[in-house]
């Protein structure tokens, strides 16, 4: 047979694992271990201080990429920005002409990125990480580029 338990023995060991888990979360600062459960940290910095008016904004661990759209437009191609930041940057192709295209982004000769073949009416987007330098963007498709898809951008 299996030895009794008194009575109290489940209320003193719920009492016991409380002051336990009270003892154990919480900081000096906190009256009581129901406090620092229900109270949430101050907003406005990383260590949950509130901010005033002399504090500053953390500062950005990192950049939003730049958005450029280019778009096809028959056999042109129309960039809405054509001096850019270096860095991380967002292209969306967007093909509002009647033939397919597609997009390359090629710097001294060599090949960086490429928006795949985009029918009429539909767009692409790639992501690219530029260099200072000049980049030149044109359609690869049959002879478009020497039909006059073709743009430069610069980036600084």
């Amino acid at each position: 047979m299996a030895p009794r338990l008194h009575p109290l023995a489940p209320a003193a060991l719920g009492l016991v694992l409380a002051l336990g888990l009270t003892a154990c979360g919480g900081s000096d600062d906190t009256a009581s271990g129901a406090d620092a459960e229900t109270s949430a940290p101050a907003v406005g910095t990383p260590s949950g201080r509130p901010s005033g008016p002399a504090s500053s904004p953390p500062p950005a661990t990192e950049q939003a990429a730049t958005a450029v759209t280019v778009t096809a437009v028959d056999f042109e191609l129309q960039v809405d920005g054509d001096d850019l930041r270096a860095g991380a940057v967002e292209v969306t192709f967007v093909n509002d002409g009647s033939s397919t295209h597609d997009l390359v982004v090629e710097r001294d000769g060599e090949e960086i990125g490429e928006a795949e073949d985009v029918d009429p009416g539909g767009s692409s987007t790639v992501a690219l990480t530029l260099e200072p330098g000049e980049y030149v963007l044109f359609c690869s498709i049959a002879n478009h580029r020497a039909m006059g898809m073709e743009a430069t951008i610069h980036v600084s």
